[in-house]
C-alpha cells in the first residue's frame, strides 16, 4: 500500500493555527576552503548559527576524519547556481575545532601534513589553503513548520528539497502539554510551492517507526488538533 492510499485512511488536521515546529538532523554537504590546527573555513549553501556545535566528516588520503566544531563566524558572500540552475545563497563560515588534544585532533594534524606535502605548503603556524576544496558533511539541526498531521504522517514546509524515500528522525512538541513526540519518517511526497517569489517545498512524511509511548502522545496530539481545528472553524 502506498502512502497516498494510506494517507486517505487517516484524517489530516490543519496545524497552521497552532504554530508547531518539527525538528530533524539533515546531512549538509559543504566544502573546506582552508584549515588549521584550531579550525577550518567552509563554503556552505545554508546559514549555520553562531555558537552552534556540529559534527564534521571528510575523507583525505584514505583517512576518514570525524571531529566536532563550533561556529565562530558566518557571512553571506554571494550566490551560486543550484542543482535546478536556480540561484542559491553562498555562505562562508568559520568553524573552531572543539579539541585538538585528542586522537581525533591528531588525525587533523596528520591531514594537515598530508595536504601540505601535496600542495607543497607548510601548515606550521599558518592555515593551509586547500587548492582543490574538499567536500565534507555537517549534521545540521533544522526546524520546519508543520502544516498538517494525522496518525499516519505529517506535512511540513521546508526551504529545500528532500529526496524521496529518505528516512529521517523527527521530533516535535505537543503544544498543549509540551510532551516531545519522536518518530522516524519517510519522505513520501514533495510538492514545490512559491511564497513571496521564493521556492518552498511541501514535504509529506509517512511515520514508519513510532514507539508505543510516542504513539500514545501522537494520538492525543492529533485529537487535540482536531478539536482546535473544529473550534476555530466554528468561531470563524
Amino acid at each position: 500500500m502506498d502512502f497516498i492510499t494510506k494517507r486517505r485512511r487517516h484524517r489530516r488536521v490543519n496545524l497552521e493555527h497552532m504554530n508547531v515546529q518539527a525538528s530533524t538532523i539533515l546531512p549538509s554537504e559543504c566544502k573546506i576552503l582552508d584549515m588549521g590546527l584550531q579550525g577550518l573555513r567552509l563554503a556552505t549553501t545554508q546559514p549555520l548559527n553562531i555558537d552552534d556545535e556540529y559534527s564534521i566528516k571528510f575523507n583525505v588520503g584514505g583517512r576518514r576524519i570525524i571531529n566536532k566544531g563550533t561556529v565562530r563566524w558566518a557571512r553571506l558572500v554571494g550566490n551560486q547556481k543550484g542543482n535546478d540552475q536556480e540561484s542559491v545563497p553562498l555562505y562562508m563560515t568559520g568553524l573552531e575545532f572543539k579539541s585538538i588534544l585528542t586522537d581525533k585532533g591528531q588525525e587533523i594534524i596528520h591531514v594537515l601534513g598530508e595536504c601540505s606535502e601535496k600542495d607543497e605548503r607548510r601548515h606550521s603556524g599558518k592555515r593551509l589553503q586547500i587548492t582543490t576544496p574538499r567536500k565534507t558533511v555537517l549534521n545540521v539541526f533544522r526546524e520546519y513548520p508543520m502544516k498538517q498531521i494525522s496518525s499516519g504522517g505529517m506535512l511540513v514546509e521546508t526551504d529545500q528539497e528532500l529526496p524521496a524515500d529518505k528516512r529521517l528522525f523527527w521530533a516535535f512538541n505537543s503544544p498543549d502539554d509540551g510532551n516531545i513526540i519522536r518518530c522516524q519518517g519517510r519522505v513520501a511526497s514533495c510538492l514545490v510551492t512559491y511564497m513571496n517569489n521564493r521556492k518552498r517545498y511541501n514535504i509529506g512524511i509517512e511515520f514508519v517507526d513510532v514507539q508505543k509511548e510516542d504513539r500514545r502522545r501522537l494520538t492525543r496530539f492529533v485529537m487535540k488538533a482536531m478539536f482546535h481545528e473544529l473550534k476555530t472553524s466554528l468561531l470563524n
